[in-house]
């Protein structure tokens, strides 16, 4: 029977080693899900910190993109609006070139003091209306920069 009792010890001392060490077993599959637990957090942090510098990015790209936009869209409309009164410039002293040409046709019925009062008269109509074709040059300039700017 000694022989089944130190079998019997041998396999309580084995089963009492391989307890203790399972313990420990334990002890260490804590630290190491704790650890990875911690490890995993880090990993979460620093990945919702670079969506939001990515969001960041994004967000400013959009901003830059729209001013440029912007930009373009305000050259675009000065432009057009300079083109635009040039031309209405351009119509106006067509017209006041055709009634000064009629003006003075008409003039030519006349004589003497009358002719020059009549043909002086046409040409101050015609002076005025350059003056005015000058000023409405200014006021597009002046707008169309405002734009650009």
């Amino acid at each position: 029977m000694n022989i089944w009792k130190c079998a019997a010890l041998g396999a309580l001392g084995v089963l009492a080693i391989s307890g203790c060490s399972r313990h420990e077993s334990v002890a260490d599959a804590q630290r190491q899900a704790d650890a990875a637990a911690v490890k995993g957090s880090e990993r979460v942090m620093d990945a919702k910190r670079d969506a939001a510098n990515a969001e960041i990015k994004a967000g400013e790209a959009v901003a830059m993109a729209e001013d440029k936009a912007v930009n373009q869209v305000d050259r675009a409309q000065a432009d057009a609006l300079q083109k635009t009164g040039n031309a209405e410039v351009k119509v106006s002293l067509a017209q006041a070139k055709s009634d000064y040409d009629v003006a003075v046709a008409k003039c030519r019925a006349l004589t003497g003091a009358d002719f020059n009062n009549c043909k002086s008269l046409a040409q101050a109509d015609l002076d005025a209306a350059k003056a005015q074709a000058d000023v409405t040059r200014q006021d597009v300039k002046s707008e169309a920069k405002e734009l650009k700017n």
